[in-house]
């Protein structure tokens, strides 16, 4: 079996903003050599998550909308507290809640060396308490 990790530096533009990866996705799996197994996706980070979506700006506007009015940012959160570890104010607790609406990683499976995505399906890294550097692994395994 065949194992590829590569480890993906991103710098967030945004607050909240859906990252198109899904190029980047399917380069590593070509260079992977994997022509059967599963693609997984992981991101490092508690605020940030991934998904599965349409490729569509208007689309990309409408999740975001959704997730602001879903989790808002004014809430008056058990989170917002000074940070010991840190030494600092955790005042992001909206970005954590929406991150366990999205989830960390991700599973595509893989045949004949390609990524088993629907053909309007596209692979996004979702920034929830950004700008920030980020950090991604996407893992192939097969054969």
């Amino acid at each position: 079996m065949k194992i590829h990790t590569e480890k993906v530096e991103l710098l967030s533009e945004k607050p909240t903003e859906l990252v198109n990866v899904t190029t980047l996705v399917k380069e590593t799996l070509a260079k992977s050599g994997v022509r059967d197994g599963v693609l997984h996706i992981f991101t490092t980070h508690t605020t940030t998550a991934l998904t599965i979506n349409e490729n569509e700006p208007g689309l990309e506007r409408d999740i975001v909308a959704l997730l602001m009015s879903i989790v808002r940012e004014d809430g008056d959160y058990h989170h917002h507290h000074f940070f010991y570890k840190d030494g600092r104010m955790a005042v992001n607790a909206w970005a954590h809640l929406r991150n366990i609406l999205l989830g960390s990683t991700l599973s595509i499976p893989v045949a004949e060396g390609r990524a088993l995505l629907g053909e309007r399906q596209n692979v996004y890294f979702v920034e929830l308490d950004g700008p920030q550097e980020r950090t991604m692994f996407i893992q192939v395994m097969g054969e």
